[in-house]
């Protein structure tokens, strides 16, 4: 999970912005000379290695020690500007590549850096102007050849599944020499260097889709076929355009893939247990999943799987009631696979009914490994938002300001519903093309700027932009067709808005 097991308050976004950057200065007093690279958002920690070197378990103890002595002295946390030059060379002397690399690409006369202990990093973010603000709990913990920035309240939950995902992202990265925003605000917008990176990111990402269609074919030739392929994300994860992309990579294997809506299958208001308190309708959380008719959503997985048809419910959000009688469904053939995606659709409770072995779960998000400066990442709810603002604008007439005002709230469920989740994924899908960002801003950056200073969501927009002008603009052309960010941006070959 990107941020934890919760939306963050603006309070725990200070901490971990502020650990982030206190490991980064730990990094470079313990290891002089040494690159700290990483920031991956692993659950609730972020991951880090030092460059040519591996951890073992005795140093990572040594530096967790040395993390709470930082903390404890309450160091200051200065707010400096530098002259360009000046930041440029010390990111030289200290081989802070990835931010030479976005100072050469976003350049202006001075630079606004954070200072501790005589380290200095770009100040990416508002952070504490004490180390002693940062919350107990926070440690260091031995992960793989690196460390784990823990902050985690109780026992710290590893991710494998978003590591292999950000690993194989990573190495893609790579191989383009394309490992940072620097370099990626590099690329030259004449000649083929961004077209080429664009279509290169999305044949990766087509790559991904059918190699979860051969796994889920590869089963039903070992005599163990999937029926029911789970599909979950949190918002703005591109979950409806790759349903459908999989369900035609699926059909290439010769299996009918029929994508099922569970959106429907919500209990009727008389049955929902909140509304039954007060009778109150804003009582009821259609994120919960008990507000969910399992029972029936279990009785008619088993039955399609059989191959029997149903009558799925259609349900009516403006009464809270179902129309019935529903749309006829048809059962599966012998060689099909229902495609399921929502909010619960990795929730155990939600499959319980068919057997494990005929249920495939997938985890989607875009997970970028993109480094804003060496020990920052770029981080997926940023991604998400941009996403969001651009398709809530152009497909539901959203103001920035009105999408901004609904974060939170939108946020709120993923932790309780589909985080938890994750780890019991059979695949975890990585959603982003690493040049997206640039394309969302084309239309986000105007939306942001029409917020008002006496509108309450304008610092929040204030702060988007000043992170989105981090990265060069793209051209929206440069996005194919099939592209699962035109899901976003509309003009895209499975449109449904």
């Amino acid at each position: 999970m990107p941020d934890g097991f919760a939306p963050p308050t603006r309070d725990a976004t200070l901490n971990r912005r502020t650990l982030r950057y206190v490991v980064s200065v730990l990094a470079e007093l313990e290891f002089p000379g040494m690159r700290l690279v990483g920031g991956d958002a692993l659950g609730q920690g972020y991951f880090y290695e030092l460059e040519g070197k591996q951890l073992v378990a005795a140093e990572v103890e040594q530096l967790d020690s040395k993390l709470q002595e930082l903390i404890k002295s309450g160091q200051g946390i200065a707010a400096v500007k530098k002259p360009w030059q000046e930041a440029l060379a010390y990111c030289e002397e200290h081989n802070l590549q990835a931010a030479k690399q976005f100072l050469e690409s976003r350049v202006s006369a001075e630079v606004d850096m954070h200072e501790c202990r005589g380290v200095l990093r770009l100040a990416l973010y508002p952070l504490h102007a004490s180390t002693a603000a940062l919350k107990d709990g926070c440690r260091l913990l031995h992960c793989e050849a690196g460390m784990i920035a823990s902050f985690a309240e109780g026992d710290y939950v590893p991710q494998p599944g978003l590591r292999s995902s950000l690993l194989d992202a990573a190495v893609f990265g790579k191989s383009f020499g394309i490992t940072s925003v620097g370099q990626l605000n590099a690329l030259q917008q004449v000649g083929r260097e961004r077209k080429d990176f664009a279509l290169a990111c999305e044949f990766r990402q087509d790559a991904k889709i059918a190699e979860i269609a051969l796994a889920v074919a590869n089963r039903k030739k070992d005599g163990k076929p999937v029926k029911i392929v789970c599909i979950a994300g949190p918002t703005s994860s591109g979950k409806t355009t790759f349903a459908n992309k999989l369900c035609m990579n699926l059909r290439g294997k010769g299996l009918e893939a029929i994508p099922l809506t569970v959106d429907h299958y919500y209990l009727p208001l008389d049955r929902q247990p909140k509304y039954q308190a007060r009778n109150q309708r804003s009582d009821v959380d259609y994120d919960s999943i008990e507000s969910m008719d399992v029972d029936l959503v279990g009785e008619h997985l088993s039955a399609l799987v059989r191959g029997e048809d149903v009558m799925t419910p259609i349900y009516d959000m403006k009464t809270g009631y179902r129309k019935e009688p529903g749309q006829h469904f048809d059962g599966l053939k012998p060689n099909g696979i229902l495609v399921i995606e929502g909010i619960h659709a990795l929730n155990p409770f939600y499959t319980q009914a068919v057997e494990a072995s005929k249920v495939y779960k997938i985890y989607i998000s875009p997970l970028s490994s993109l480094q804003l400066d060496d020990g920052n990442k770029v981080k997926t709810t940023d991604h998400r938002l941009l996403r969001r603002m651009c398709r809530d604008y152009l497909f539901r007439g959203h103001s920035a300001s009105k999408t901004l005002g609904m974060w939170d709230n939108v946020r709120k469920g993923e932790g309780v519903w589909i985080f938890p989740h994750q780890n019991n994924a059979d695949f975890v899908m990585n959603s982003a093309a690493e040049y997206e960002i640039g394309v969302l801003k084309t239309f986000v950056e105007p939306l942001l700027r029409a917020v008002r200073p006496d509108d309450p969501e304008f610092a929040k927009a204030s702060e988007v932009l000043l992170w989105l002008d981090r990265f060069s603009t793209w051209p929206p052309e440069i996005t194919p067709p099939s592209s699962l960010l035109r899901e976003f941006i509309g003009d895209g070959a499975f449109d449904c808005h």
